[in-house]
């Protein structure tokens, strides 16, 4: 699905096609809010929920820039040694 398509659905189906197609890469625990990060296709969703309830707050679409550079930032790539 493409990031236009995805923005047309109404907000509840959004949800559905996120839940049930999007892939879950990332969740921060930030009392009072969780944060999960899920891809879905060439695109990237970041859902807020209330951490007692985990009912949903928000979410925040994108594609690149500061919000999935926070996420990349927390990724240590370890390169295996070359002789």
């Amino acid at each position: 699905m493409k990031l236009i398509t995805f923005l047309a659905l109404p907000e509840k189906e959004q949800y559905q096609t996120l839940f049930e197609s999007g892939v879950l890469v990332a969740e921060r625990n930030e009392k009072p809010v969780i944060k999960k990060l899920y891809s879905l296709n060439t695109f990237y969703v970041e859902v807020h929920l209330h951490y007692g309830t985990e009912d949903i707050l928000f979410k925040k679409v994108f594609k690149e820039g500061e919000l999935l550079d926070s996420y990349l930032s927390e990724f240590k790539l370890v390169l295996p040694k070359t002789n």
